[in-house]
Formats: C-alpha cells, structure tokens, sequence
C-alpha cells in the first residue's frame, strides 16, 4: 500500500512540473470538492475580495469527489487539469476540506495555502483524531496521502477550538488563524434573517401559526436512522409546534410522514430563520444555532456507540450546557418545559465563536494581505 502511494504521488508530482513552468499570478484559488458549486462561505468572501481589491483574479474550483468509478476518473482528470493549473499558477489557494493537490504535491514556495474548514467548529473529531477507527482512514493511508500537509494558516473560530482542531489536523497552534467563518455574519444579521423568515413563510404559511422546532441530525456513514427519525416526529404535539427536517445532503433516509416540513429549497442557516428551537445530536450546527441565538437540545439515541466508533471533540453533559437526550419523548418535554438557559446558550456561542465584527472582511483583507 505504502509503495502504491508513493508511486501515485510521484506520478502526479511529475505531471505537476509541467504545470510549474507557467508563471504565478495576482490570482487567488478557491477549491473545494464538498460540492460543484461554491459554499456560501466562499461567495461571501469572492464577493468582498472583489470589492476590496477590484484587480485581483479570483479563480473557483468545485469538483466533488463522486464515490463510483466514473466519478473517480472524472475527478483524476480534474486534479491532473484544472487543478493543478490553479495551483501551480496562484498566490493563495484557499480551501475547506481535505485537497488530494494540496497535500500530496510539492509546490513553488510563493504559494500560500489556507484551510478554512466548512464548520464552525469541530465537534466531532475527523482527520488524525479518528486514525484507524471505524469512520476513519488508516494511518498508513493518512501518511500515503500526506492527509492535511502543506497548510500556511488553518482557520478557527475561536482560541477554544484549537485543541481539537490541532489534534485532527495535525498541527502546531502557531498555525491557526482565529477568523470565523463568513456566514457568521449572516446569522448575526436580523435584517438578513427578516428576508429569509418573510421567503420561508411566504411558501411555509403554516411556519407564523405555531413555535417551529428544526430537527437536522448529522450525517451518520453506512447507517439509516429513520426509525429514530420517525420516532422523533411521532413525539412532537402538533397542537403546539411545527417540525422542520433538515437532513444532511448525504443522507438517504426518506422521511414518510407528512407531518413534518422539509422546507425544501432552503438551507439550515435560512431555516434558523423561523426556528425557536433546534434538535441536532453530534453536528456542527450547534455553533450556528448558538451563535443565532437558538436553544439547542440533542437528540443522541447513539451516543456510546458514536463516540466510539467517530470520537467527539466535547464530553457531553460536560464540557457543553446542553443535557443530551436519548428518548425522543425526553427531547420533547425539555422543549415544552423550556428546560434551558439562554445565557448559558451566549456563553457557549461566545467561547466557540469568536464575537469579533464583520468577519467575511477580515478574512478577505487577510487573503489579500498573502498576495
């Protein structure tokens, strides 16, 4: 396995000299693959890089990585094309994920690379906080593919989170950047968050009448949660409460009853919108919702088993103020009884998500600053 690898990064290390000799450019490169199309985070700042500096080349790479063999070759052809290109002839790159081109190649010493992560936080663990564990790759496949290198500046949301994102990427504290994600602005915003209630209600009227609890659990790898899913709507009084079902992008389990709301055509953080209540289990959202200024409540029917087999980056009941629940009729009652606190919620968003103002434009004078 070790060989193949370095076989592989040699080959692809001997296809990027040839894409060297170009020479580097004002350019900045965004590229992700955890979609064909830029993130939210990565509009926001593509927009506030071109009002803050009108002449800068911005160049946007988004390629998911598909899981068949089809999908795989297309993706070759991609990191051996257009990607390495970007790569070999940029200032910064930036990305949001684990990048095959950005760790395994050798690159001009010029170019800067800064990993923002597509979560807030990190709580529960990923990359070499989850070696050789069920949902995690191998420690030789992590060497191999020299998984999370190459990184000038990792992004964080708060000194708070270092910890965990250090050990799950691998990295010193001297390269962590605390500068919240864009949308942090956004669900700070009330005005943005009036359009988006007045859009959702407009096609959701049934959304004004009653409290509305958002229901998003987080994306479980070769595991169907519909019966607890469903477990879950059979709990709510619909007398009193709307539920809207967010489910991860990756998910396949089908919701069957008509009782909930999909809000289809809208995100999560548009949804936070019209959400007096949020339930999720072990999903970053959490920070998003806190930070919105939404009481949380979990809904971790899995918890022992999760943790052991993914890790988490908190010791719930301890190390957050939300009490877990794992009967989805406990969930309820603590919404009902309105079994939590609101400074507590502040307190936490305040220690995971950095308060510091306009935070799309100190990350774009930051990128420009590499330039």
């Amino acid at each position: 396995m070790r060989l193949l690898l370095a076989l592989m990064r040699g080959f692809l290390n001997f296809i990027y000299l040839f894409h060297k000799m170009a020479p580097a450019r004002k350019r900045i490169s965004i590229i992700s693959r955890q979609g064909d199309e830029p993130s939210l985070d990565f509009v926001m700042l593509i927009d506030e890089l071109g009002q803050q500096d009108p002449d800068v080349e911005i160049s946007t790479l988004c390629h998911k990585l598909g899981k068949s063999l089809k999908g795989k070759f297309l993706y070759l052809f991609h990191l051996i094309g257009p990607q390495m290109h970007a790569l070999a002839t940029s200032k910064v790159v930036i990305i949001d994920g684990y990048c095959i081109g950005v760790s395994v190649l050798k690159h001009k010493k010029s170019l800067k690379i800064i990993q923002t992560w597509h979560a807030l936080g990190a709580l529960k663990k990923f990359g070499y906080g989850i070696l050789d564990t069920a949902e995690g790759a191998s420690r030789a496949v992590a060497e191999g593919m020299r998984m999370h290198r190459n990184y000038d500046y990792i992004l964080a949301s708060s000194s708070a989170s270092i910890p965990v994102f250090s050990e799950c990427f691998n990295y010193g504290r001297d390269v962590f950047k605390i500068i919240p994600l864009p949308r942090t602005d956004l669900l700070r915003d009330r005005e943005y968050m009036e359009i988006c209630r007045e859009k959702i209600t407009e096609q959701y009227p049934q959304l004004k009448e009653k409290k509305n609890i958002l229901y998003a659990p987080t994306f479980r790898i070769d595991e169907n949660i519909e019966e607890n899913i469903n477990a879950l709507i059979e709990a709510v009084d619909y007398e009193k409460y709307n539920l809207i079902i967010k489910l991860h992008p990756l998910m396949n389990d089908i919701i069957h009853s008509r009782k909930a709301i999909e809000c289809k055509g809208f995100s999560t953080l548009e949804c936070f919108s019209v959400s007096d209540y949020l339930i999720t289990d072990y999903s970053a959202v959490i920070f998003e919702a806190a930070t919105a200024g939404i009481p949380v409540f979990l809904y971790t029917f899995d918890y022992e088993a999760y943790k052991g087999k993914r890790g988490l980056g908190f010791e719930y009941g301890r190390d957050t103020v939300i009490k877990p629940h794992k009967d989805p009729e406990e969930v309820i009652r603590a919404i009902e009884d309105e079994d939590y606190s609101m400074d507590a919620m502040r307190a936490f968003a305040e220690k995971y998500v950095d308060s510091m103002e306009h935070c799309t434009k100190t990350l774009a004078a930051f990128v420009l600053s590499l330039l």
